[in-house]
């Protein structure tokens, strides 16, 4: 998964921290910045297993909270391991569709977007979208794990794509970033959610 780092002047968010809690701490720290909060898009495993990595807020909608502390529904217990930390010892922030959170002269704004969970949120900051496992380049997110909705998908993606520039920056939680316009191309879902109301029966 993608883990991204956002930096403006010498703060930074961290975006969906997964892996590599080593790496990821090594670098903040070689490059000197001040961590202000993590970012969660959902509360999945390969989202949050270095949720530890700094002692900072995490910020996560609040209808994905009962999903982040659940073992069960977050893919812990799936994959039969244990988190190196406690949910009670983490700040947390809840966090809701509107939300601003401030970085520098900038602020990101929270999006709602359920369908791969019911507390799904999209990061916008400037021209860029962080959206988790709501959209990639050329597919979207699965909606048969816990809390997921193909119907509230749906809504999701048609709401990111169309109501935003063609030039806007999409930055997913798997897989390479482009831009909203290559997307309307060559994503299939949305090119045939965007001209029917039939969900589809499977996803990818």
């Amino acid at each position: 998964m993608n883990c991204y780092i956002v930096q403006r002047d010498n703060s930074c968010f961290i975006i969906d921290p997964g892996y590599q809690k080593e790496r990821i701490h090594n670098y903040i720290q070689t490059k000197g910045y001040n961590v202000k909060g993590i970012l969660l898009t959902h509360g999945h495993i390969d989202h949050i297993e270095a949720l530890d990595c700094f002692d900072v807020p995490v910020y996560i909608h609040k209808l994905e909270y009962p999903i982040l502390v659940d073992n069960y529904q977050n893919g812990f217990a799936f994959f039969e391991k244990e988190p190196s930390y406690t949910f009670d010892s983490l700040d947390i922030e809840l966090i809701d569709e509107g939300t601003l959170i401030p970085l520098g002269d900038e602020h990101f704004e929270v999006i709602h977007t359920p369908g791969h969970t019911l507390g799904s949120v999209c990061f916008k900051i400037g021209h860029e979208i962080y959206t988790g496992d709501t959209l990639f380049i050329g597919s979207v997110g699965k909606w048969d794990r816990s809390t997921g909705d193909i119907n509230e998908l749906k809504d999701s993606v048609l709401r990111l794509m169309d109501g935003h520039h063609d030039f806007m920056l999409i930055h997913p939680g798997h897989g390479k970033s482009s831009i909203i316009g290559l997307k309307k191309q060559f994503n299939h879902f949305y090119r045939e959610w965007s001209s029917t109301t039939l969900a589809l029966p499977n996803s990818e």
